[in-house]
């Protein structure tokens, strides 16, 4: 079963396959897709596309099948490979099947760090091309984003830029060393919690979190700190408001996922000194860093049995923690495994 990466549905291409058809079709509005971007509040995109094809199509001829891979050939010869969405007719990316996928959803409040977050990972996985380990070799889906954008947006924020919301997913393949080489893939989604404010955002852009293995939760250290100081309950209602948003959009899943909550901008902890210095200090004991977060949102432990685990990460988007180099490259591998 292959998945789609920005809804969530499950396809099976031999059972029911949706074809975009050739590029040089005549291009229409796909009313389904335009849709789905104004759900996802994405803007300068154009709608108008060739448009869709399947059996009971009166373009349809057949199916071919090549290496596993199966082809339209319309009855006037065109021929297209690219299968689409029923749902929301984005493409169906090949090597997303749901035994090699695993999404992680970045969430939190405003400045948080979580898009941040995301484009130091991706800048990572382009950069340096091999895991840690060198376990695996990573690429990167050129098709979502062109990674000279990516690594130069990661660069701004490392400089002290604010980078705009990453409204569709980011995709990292990586391909293991072994003579099989199997294709793994994991998918990051950049959530903003009022997603899931308004029925039509939930409905649209919230199927995906469904089958997500991973939620993570960015709290920036700076806050952190003040909330260990201060004992503000109204923060930790606005934190268990958040929470309880993702939630939703797990309530079907067979299994929940794992809660990553994780203290980010750990870079301005040494600057800002008291108890952001202490988090800093204590970074690498999971129990006490697991205290401050607690001690700052009781909430959690309230949340951390709608979840299969809860754990700790602190990581910094920008600058090495403490000239960790390898900081970001570890913190991936906690995540993607």
């Amino acid at each position: 079963m292959r998945k789609c990466i920005f809804c969530g549905r499950l396809c099976d291409p031999e059972q029911y396959a949706l074809f975009r058809l050739p590029p040089d079709h005549r291009h229409i509005r796909d009313t389904v897709y335009a849709g789905y971007l104004m759900s996802r509040g994405i803007r300068g995109v154009s709608a108008d596309l060739p448009g869709v094809c399947d059996s009971f199509s009166p373009e349809f001829g057949k199916i071919e099948w090549e290496r596993g891979k199966p082809t339209l050939v319309t009855k006037t010869g065109r021929s297209s490979d690219i299968l689409v969405c029923p749902s929301c007719h984005n493409e169906l990316f090949r090597d997303t099947d749901v035994n090699v996928l695993t999404s992680a959803v970045f969430f939190g409040a405003k400045d948080s760090g979580k898009t941040s977050l995301v484009l130091a990972l991706a800048r990572e996985c382009i950069t340096k091309q091999f895991s840690p380990d060198e376990k695996y070799r990573y690429f990167f889906n050129e098709k979502l984003y062109d990674p000279n954008g990516i690594t130069s947006v990661a660069e701004r924020v490392r400089e002290g830029g604010k980078p705009d919301d990453l409204r569709s997913p980011t995709v990292i393949y990586r391909v293991t060393g072994s003579s099989d080489g199997r294709v793994m893939c994991d998918v990051m989604y950049d959530v903003s919690v009022t997603d899931t404010f308004d029925e039509q955002s939930v409905n649209v852009t919230m199927p995906f979190a469904s089958g997500s293995q991973h939620f993570v939760y960015c709290i920036p250290v700076d806050k952190l700190a003040e909330m260990i100081v201060s004992d503000s309950e109204a923060a930790d209602i606005r934190m268990k408001l958040d929470i309880y948003g993702m939630v939703s959009a797990f309530r079907y899943a067979e299994e929940p996922p794992v809660l990553d909550l994780t203290v980010t901008k750990l870079d301005l902890a040494e600057k800002l000194g008291g108890a952001a210095a202490d988090i800093l200090r204590v970074r690498g004991d999971v129990r006490t860093l697991r205290n401050y977060i607690t001690t700052a949102f009781p909430c959690i432990d309230e949340l951390g049995g709608m979840f299969r685990e809860v754990r700790i990460h602190t990581v910094s988007a920008v600058a090495p923690i403490a000239g960790d180099d390898e900081a970001i490259g570890k913190y991936y591998c906690e995540i993607f495994g």
